[in-house]
C-alpha cells in the first residue's frame, strides 16, 4: 500500500508541470433548426487513456469541459428521446468551439470501447459488437442486466423461472461459461463455481448505476483473459459529472414483484470531482405459480479526483445481497410415459394441478405428460453475496503517452442451504454448503501512440485467487455430522500487448493483440475427513498463449464496411476442476487434476455492414465458427494416480458455426426499429445424450429478434421487443442410464413499455411507465422450469 501511494504522489508531482497546458473544450448542442438542446449528456473519451468525462448540456444547449490536457478525444451527446449525436473527433486545443448536432432522421453510432479495450468509433470496430446504453434499456423498461441482454443478436440468455432467477447466458453456441463478465473493464467471476465464471450472479445483476452495456461476439481472450472464448460483456459504471442530477423511481405488480432505486451523480469543483451512486432493491413474494421468492439489493458507485488535468484517481465499488428461494429440479415421467428406447421425448408437461399432488406427496395422474416442471422446495434456498471493488491511478505523461495502474477485489459469497421439506429425495436434517471465492486482480498497462495512426498498448496483471468450500449439517448424531473444509489458492502472471494500426486515410484499421499467462499453485487444505491429493507433486500447470488479429476496411462513398476477425481462447482450469471434492461417509472424494490444462479454441468470423437510404437503413451479416480444440469435462476413470473413480479430465470438444444478419431502421423522426435473425449448428464431438445425438444442448437452431421504439409525442412513448426461437434439446433429465433428450418448444415472448414524461420545472420531471411482459402470454419452459405468462407492473420516477 505504501508503494502505492508513493506512485501516486510521484505521479502527482511529476504532472504538476504539464498543468501549464490545460485546455478547455465547448460547444452546444443543437437541434436541426439550430436551437439549443437541454439536458443532453455529453460524453468525452480520450484516444489514447483510460478516460472519460461526461457533462450535461445546459438550457441553451451549451456544454464546456474543463482541464483537458493536450490530445485527441471522441465527444458524443445522447438524450432521452431518439434523436442523438454522431460521436466526432476532437483535437484539443481547439480554436473553435465544437458544436454538436442533433440526428433527426438518420441513424446514429456510439463511441465503442469493448472491442479494444480502447474508445474506437463504431465504424472502426472489426469486430461484432453491440452497445446498450441507459437511455435504450430505460426506454425498454429493463431492471435487470439478463432481461437487457435478451434481444442481443447471438445470445442465448436462459432464465430458469421468474425475475432473479438462475440465468446461462450461451454465446454463439457455446456453453454459458465461456462467455466472460466483466465491469468497467476488469473480469467478474466466482472463484467457488465449478468453471469460476459468472453464471450463479447472472440472475442477481440488477441495472443500478450503469451507463451502457456492451457485447463483445467473438473470442476476446488475448485482452481479457480466461473464459472469454465466445464473447465478453462488459457494464459501464456512470462515472458522473457535470450538474447534480439523479432519480428516484419504484414500481410494482405482478407476480408479486416490488422494486425501488434511487440514483444520484454530479461534478465538484469544474468536475476536477466526479461521483455517481445508486441503490436499488428488487423483491418478488409469489413468482411465477406462487413458489418463487427472491430478495435483492444492489449498490454501484463510482467517484473520480483529478489532483491535475493530466491524472486521475478513481474508485468504483459494485455489490450485491441475495436470498433466493430454490424448487426442486423438474423430473421425467415414469418410464411407461416416455417412447421406447432411447431416443427424443417430446416435452409434454404435468398439469399444475397433478404438480401440486407430487408437492404434497400423493400419487399423481400423469396422462401423456413426459416431465413434471419444477417443484416447490420450502426450506431450500440460496444466500448470496458479492463485492467488486476497483482503485485505478491514471497519468498522462504526454499527448500520445499515458500509463494505468489499478487494484481489483472480487469477493464472493454463496451459501445453498436445504431441509428434510419437500418432494423427491431430500436430507433428513438441515444442511449448508457455503462457496467463498476471491480474487485480488493488480494491472498495469502502457498506452503509446507511435503516431496519430499507431496505437501501442502493453500490459502486465497479476491475480490471486481464493476457493473455500465449508460443507456443516446439523445430524442430530453427533459422531456422524458433517463439519468439512476445503481451502484451494493459485496465483497468475500474465503479459499481453496490442497494436491498433489505421490506414489509408483510416479506412483500413487492423488490430493486432497476444496474451501469456502462467500459473503457480499452493498445497490445498482439507479439515473434517481423510485429505485427498496428500503426497502430490505441485508442479507448474502449463501455461496458456493467445493471439488475436481483426482488420476493418471502410469504403466511405457506399457507406460499405467489410471486417474480419480470427483469434484463439483460452479459459483456465477452475481451483474446483484442479481440486474440487467431495464430501461423503466422512471422507472426500476427488474430483479435480492439478495438472489440467487450460481450454482452447480457435474462432474466427467475418462479415460486412452497409449503409443504406441515406443511412436510414443499416444491414449487417456476420458468418461465425469456433472449435474447441480442448476443453475440460468429467469423465469415468480407471488406474487414476489420485484414486479418482471420475473427474476433470482434459479432452475434445465440438465446434459452433452459424450466421448473424442485423438490421437497424429509421423509417421515420419518431420510429426506430432493431432486429436480428441467428442460425446456429452447434454439435458436441462426442455424444453426452442417450440417443446419440451431438447437438449441443440449450442452442436455438434459430432465433430472430425485434426492438421498436414509437415516439408518439413529445411526452409519450412506446416500445416493444419481441424474442423468437426453434424447439431445443435439454439435457436436464436423467433416465435409466444416462440423460434422455427432451425436446422443449422455443421462446415466444413479447414485451412492451409505455410511459409518459410531464415537466414540473426546469431540470425536473416525472415519468409514468407501464411495463408488459410475455403480451402474447405464452407459457414455454426453460430445462422444465416454468416461466411466467403474461405480467405486468407500473411505476413512477422523480428525475431531478
Amino acid at each position: 500500500m505504501t508503494r502505492s501511494f508513493a506512485i501516486i504522489l510521484f505521479g502527482v508531482l511529476a504532472a504538476q508541470a504539464q498543468d501549464a497546458n490545460i485546455h478547455t473544450l465547448t460547444g452546444r448542442v443543437l437541434d436541426p433548426e439550430g436551437a439549443g438542446a437541454p439536458g443532453a449528456v455529453v460524453r468525452l473519451h480520450a484516444r489514447t487513456q483510460d478516460l472519460m468525462r461526461s457533462v450535461t448540456s445546459a438550457a441553451d444547449g451549451t456544454y464546456r469541459f474543463e482541464r483537458l490536457p493536450a490530445g485527441e478525444y471522441l465527444v458524443e451527446a445522447r438524450t432521452a428521446g431518439l434523436d442523438q449525436v454522431n460521436p466526432v473527433l476532437a483535437r484539443v486545443p481547439m480554436a473553435d468551439a465544437l458544436d454538436l448536432r442533433l440526428e433527426v432522421e438518420r441513424l446514429t453510432t456510439q463511441v465503442q470501447i469493448t472491442a479494444s479495450a480502447t474508445p474506437l468509433f463504431a465504424d472502426e470496430a472489426a469486430k461484432a459488437m453491440d452497445v446498450f446504453d441507459a437511455e435504450a434499456l430505460e426506454r425498454r423498461a429493463e431492471i435487470t442486466l439478463s432481461e437487457a441482454l435478451r434481444v442481443a443478436p447471438g445470445l442465448r440468455v436462459q432464465q430458469l423461472g421468474g425475475p432473479g432467477s438462475f440465468v446461462r447466458i450461451l454465446t454463439r453456441g457455446l456453453r454459458a461459461y465461456d462467455t466472460s463478465l466483466t465491469i468497467d473493464g476488469m473480469r467478474f467471476r466466482d472463484a467457488g463455481a465449478v468453471q469460476a465464471d459468472a453464471a450463479a450472479f447472472l440472475g442477481d445483476l440488477l441495472l443500478v448505476n450503469s451507463d451502457r452495456v456492451e457485447v463483445l461476439r467473438g473470442t476476446g481472450s488475448s485482452l481479457y483473459g480466461s473464459n472469454a472464448l465466445g464473447g465478453v460483456i462488459n457494464m459501464v459504471t456512470d462515472q458522473g459529472g457535470g450538474r447534480l442530477r439523479g432519480e428516484i423511481s419504484g414500481e410494482g405488480g405482478g407476480l408479486g414483484l416490488g422494486r425501488g432505486l434511487a440514483r444520484v451523480s454530479g461534478g465538484l469543483r469544474e468536475n476536477a470531482v466526479q461521483y455517481s451512486a445508486g441503490l436499488a432493491h428488487l423483491n418478488v413474494n409469489g413468482g411465477v405459480d406462487g413458489i418463487e421468492t427472491v430478495r435483492n439489493t444492489g449498490l454501484q458507485g463510482f467517484a473520480q479526483w483529478r489532483p491535475t488535468a493530466s491524472t486521475s484517481l478513481s474508485a468504483r465499488v459494485l455489490g450485491n445481497l441475495s436470498t433466493i428461494g430454490v424448487n426442486s429440479n423438474p423430473m421425467a415421467a415414469p418410464l411407461a410415459n416416455l417412447p421406447p428406447g432411447n431416443g427424443q421425448v417430446r416435452a409434454i408437461p404435468l398439469p399444475l394441478d397433478q404438480v401440486r399432488r407430487l408437492e404434497q406427496g400423493l400419487p399423481a395422474e400423469w396422462g401423456n405428460a413426459t416431465f413434471a416442471p419444477h417443484l416447490w422446495d420450502p426450506d431450500s434456498r440460496r444466500e448470496g453475496m458479492f463485492r467488486s471493488t476497483m482503485l485505478a491511478w491514471t497519468q498522462q505523461l504526454a499527448p500520445r503517452a499515458s500509463y494505468r495502474v489499478a487494484y481489483h477485489n472480487l469477493r464472493s459469497e454463496r451459501d445453498n442451504r436445504n431441509g428434510p421439506a419437500g418432494a423427491g429425495f431430500q436430507s433428513g436434517f438441515n444442511n449448508s454448503n457455503l462457496f467463498e471465492g476471491q480474487y485480488d486482480t493488480l494491472q498495469a498497462r502502457v498506452d503509446v501512440a507511435l503516431a496519430r495512426t499507431n496505437l501501442l498498448s502493453i500490459g502486465y496483471e497479476w491475480e490471486a485467487e481464493e476457493y473455500v468450500n465449508h460443507a456443516t449439517d446439523e445430524n442430530p448424531a453427533l459422531a456422524s455430522r458433517v463439519n468439512a473444509r476445503t481451502g484451494v489458492r493459485q496465483r497468475s502472471h500474465a503479459l499481453y500487448v496490442q497494436d491498433q494500426m489505421r490506414f489509408f486515410g483510416d479506412r483500413l484499421l487492423v488490430n493486432l493483440s497476444g496474451r501469456w499467462q502462467g500459473f503457480q499453485l499452493d498445497r490445498p487444505t482439507f479439515s473434517g475427513g481423510a485429505p485427498r491429493y496428500e503426497g502430490v507433486a505441485l508442479s507448474a500447470p502449463p501455461a496458456a498463449y493467445t493471439g488475436d488479429a481483426s482488420l476493418a476496411y471502410m469504403f466511405p462513398t457506399t457507406g460499405t464496411k467489410l471486417r474480419a476477425h480470427i483469434g484463439n481462447g483460452y479459459r483456465a482450469p477452475a481451483l474446483y476442476e484442479r481440486f474440487g471434492t467431495s464430501f461423503f461417509f466422512g471422507a472426500f472424494s476427488a474430483f479435480g487434476d492439478p495438472r489440467l490444462a487450460s481450454e482452447r479454441t480457435l474462432a474466427f468470423d467475418f462479415g460486412l455492414d452497409q449503409y443504406l437510404s441515406n443511412n436510414r437503413l443499416r444491414l449487417g451479416a456476420t458468418y461465425f465458427y469456433t472449435r474447441l480444440q480442448s476443453i475440460i469435462g468429467f469423465s469415468s476413470l480407471s488406474n487414476d494416480p489420485f484414486g479418482r473413480w471420475g473427474g476433470y479430465v482434459n479432452t475434445g470438444g465440438g465446434l459452433a458455426r452459424g450466421v448473424e444478419i442485423t438490421s437497424e431502421a429509421r423509417p421515420s423522426r419518431t420510429l426506430l426499429v432493431q432486429g436480428s435473425y441467428v442460425y446456429t449448428n452447434a454439435i458436441e464431438r462426442r455424444p453426452i445424450l442417450l440417443d446419440g445425438n451431438v447437438r449441443t444442448i440449450r442452442v436455438l437452431p434459430h432465433a430472430v429478434t425485434l426492438v421498436a421504439t414509437q415516439q408518439i409525442t413529445r411526452r409519450w412513448q412506446v416500445t416493444a421487443d419481441f424474442l423468437g426461437g426453434s424447439s431445443y434439446l435439454s439435457g436436464t433429465f436423467f433416465v435409466g442410464g444416462g440423460t434422455r433428450p427432451y425436446l422443449f418448444d422455443g421462446p415466444r415472448k413479447l414485451d412492451t413499455a409505455l410511459s409518459y414524461t410531464l415537466p414540473v420545472r426546469d431540470e425536473m420531471s416525472l415519468r409514468f411507465f407501464l411495463r408488459a411482459e410475455n403480451v402474447l402470454n405464452q407459457r414455454y419452459y426453460e430445462d422444465g422450469f416454468r416461466t411466467p405468462r403474461l405480467w405486468a407492473t407500473a411505476g413512477m420516477k422523480l428525475s431531478f
